[in-house]
C-alpha cells in the first residue's frame, strides 16, 4: 500500500501534525511512521522570505501609497 509523506521543519511540529492528524505512528529515527503514513522533519526553516525587489523591482523603494507592493 502507497504512503502519504509528510515533511515538517522540526520534530515537535511533526508530532503535532501527527496528533491533529490522528495518525497512531511508532517513532523511528528520524520520522514517525504508520500503516498509512511517513511524517518526517527538518531541522530548520524550509522556506525563507527574500526581499521586495527579488519580487517585483518596482518595489525596491518602499513609498506609502505605492499600490505596486501588492501586484
Amino acid at each position: 500500500m502507497a504512503k502519504s509523506v509528510l515533511i515538517t521543519e522540526k520534530p515537535s511540529v511533526a508530532m503535532e501534525f501527527a496528533k491533529v492528524l490522528k495518525i497512531n505512528a511508532a517513532r523511528k529515527d528520524g520520522y514517525l511512521e504508520s500503516e498509512s503514513w511517513i511524517v518526517t522533519w527538518c531541522v530548520g526553516h524550509l522556506v525563507t522570505m527574500s526581499y521586495p525587489e527579488k519580487y517585483n523591482s518596482r518595489t525596491k523603494i518602499l513609498e506609502i501609497g505605492n499600490p505596486t507592493i501588492f501586484t
